[in-house]
């Protein structure tokens, strides 16, 4: 099984491997595509940063006025 690495090179996504030649794509969801149909059942490490919108926590006590 071999273990592969997703990066976010200079605009499009980079797919390594020990026995694979770099291959480039644009979306992350191709990618991720290409892995599953060509390495099934390979694990996938994705490196670089990965957009996650922040959340909002529960209000602390006192912050909610429509309780009241």
């Amino acid at each position: 099984m071999t273990k592969l690495t997703l990066r976010y090179i200079k605009g499009d996504f980079v797919v390594t491997g020990p026995d694979i030649e770099p291959t480039r794509f644009k979306t992350r969801r191709e990618a991720q595509d290409w892995c599953m149909t060509h390495h099934p059942g390979s694990p996938i490490k994705e490196i670089g940063p990965i957009y996650k919108p922040p959340t909002r926590g529960r209000p602390t006590e006192g912050g909610d006025k429509s309780s009241a």
